[in-house]
């Protein structure tokens, strides 16, 4: 399998079901937790956001359950200031898990190749494959 980076990450939402909610591209070089930050999260008071140990900064889970009202639920590395409680880290892995299965779904519908002219028409093609799978898993 040929893999090839273009410089731009996806930073994806999804319902717990699996229903995406909101995408953000941002630069490679970016840091996820950067990309987090310029988030709209449009969430309801009280949700809970998990995602992986990139997303690991501790100020900014404290801001967002102080303000916000949205629990930053992120997998904690094995050398981590603040571990996880065993049953927190098994309820974290099976939510992140249902996040890559909805990735890996939607890489199921892209052809092998996508081909696009510009950068903007490459990111404009993977929101329209994000779109089409939002689309099929509400009908």
């Amino acid at each position: 399998k040929r893999e090839y980076f273009y410089g731009v990450k996806v930073q994806l939402i999804t319902t717990k079901n699996g229903i995406p909610v909101e995408i953000c591209f941002s630069p490679g070089s970016e840091h996820d937790v950067e990309a987090l930050q310029k988030m709209f999260m449009d969430l309801l008071p009280e949700s809970s956001l998990f995602g992986d140990s990139a997303y690991t900064a501790y100020e900014l889970e404290e801001l967002y359950k102080e303000t916000e009202l949205i629990e930053l639920k992120i997998c904690r590395k094995s050398n981590s200031k603040k571990p996880d409680k065993p049953y927190h880290a098994f309820i974290k892995n099976a939510m992140r898990k249902r996040i890559e299965t909805t990735i890996s779904e939607i890489v199921e519908m892209t052809p092998h190749s996508i081909h696009a002219v510009t950068k903007d028409g490459f990111l404009l093609k993977i929101l329209l494959f994000v779109l089409a799978f939002q689309v099929k898993a509400i009908v």
